[in-house]
């Protein structure tokens, strides 16, 4: 993670359109030397209206709260980057985000990460193996979590010429790939321990993280314990 980035608090609410919205991070750089902006990473679900239309005023409107509430200055202006984690069975609400994004390209892009998930519990595996799997995880996980979250940093620490970047990690509830997926950035960017990260996914959420999501998120702890995170803890709870 670059030296540059500053992370925040997270803080987690709910709204009408956008479900669990949470400021996963904020990442300050230095787009020359007479100009410092400000990007954001954001959590929650679906940002589609009951009418099938991108909800980005409602979303916004709360993304501008929550930075209020922890005494940060939203940017007037900004470059909207969607990452979605639908999958193709999810086609439809996914058209609704690619057809704004389409229609207003100075406004941002959408980027889908599939993600699914892994079937096998780590501790279901000898420790030996299992460590060797941990090890590799970037190789075999079709998640790629290990990726994810260099792409992540690489994000939180990029400029545009439409202005700060503030991300909008997603599924269709904000619970199980969501979880996975920010669950692991606390991890990795907050050092965040696993069991931190894990109840704080289960204490914003309507229900506990899905097995299959809960299972990657472990993966990727274990991945930590064996490269820069030997402190880990990646045993359930």
């Amino acid at each position: 993670m670059s030296a540059a980035m500053q992370l925040v608090g997270v803080v987690a609410v709910t709204v009408a359109v956008a479900g669990w919205l949470a400021p996963v991070a904020e990442a300050s750089y230095d787009a020359d030397q007479n100009k410092s902006s400000t990007n954001f990473l954001f959590r929650g679900n679906l940002p589609v209206t009951d009418n099938h239309t991108f909800a980005k005023e409602a979303l916004v409107a709360r993304m501008q709260q929550l930075a209020a509430e922890q005494n940060l200055t939203f940017p007037e202006t900004f470059y909207f980057v969607d990452l979605s984690l639908l999958d193709p069975f999810e086609v439809a609400d996914a058209e609704v985000e690619i057809k704004y994004f389409k229609e207003h390209p100075n406004e941002g892009e959408y980027i889908n990460w599939l993600t699914v998930g892994d079937v096998v519990h780590p501790e279901e595996l000898p420790v030996e193996a299992r460590l060797a799997l941990a090890r590799n995880l970037s190789h075999w996980q079709m998640d790629k979590l290990p990726q994810r979250m260099g792409a992540i940093d690489a994000l939180l620490n990029s400029t545009t010429v439409h202005g700060p970047i503030v991300a909008y990690i997603h599924c269709e509830a904000g619970m199980d790939r969501t979880g996975e997926m920010s669950g692991s950035y606390y991890m990795h960017a907050l050092n965040w321990t696993f069991h931190q990260a894990l109840a704080y996914d289960d204490s914003i959420e309507t229900r506990n993280i899905s097995i299959y999501s809960q299972n990657a998120f472990q993966w990727y702890c274990y991945f930590l314990s064996v490269t820069y995170q030997p402190w880990q803890d990646c045993s359930l709870p």
